[in-house]
């Protein structure tokens, strides 16, 4: 059958990371940069999002 291949599929995956400072520091950097981006956008930015969501969830309930 055509779709059926007859060699195996090759996987890659990330490099699995030894260390353990090097894994904190990444940690630490999404946290830093979650916490600039949470500081520096204005409330109003973050209130509109969420009315966006609300009248998503509205449009999808209403659909169902």
């Amino acid at each position: 059958m055509p779709w059926r291949k007859k060699e195996k599929v090759r996987v890659q995956c990330y490099p699995g990371g030894k260390s353990i400072l090097l894994r904190f520091a990444g940690y630490f950097l999404i946290g830093l940069g979650m916490a600039l981006i949470l500081l520096c956008v204005p409330s109003w930015a973050w209130l509109s999002i969420l009315g966006a969501a609300l009248i998503l969830a509205g449009v999808l309930l209403a659909k169902n």
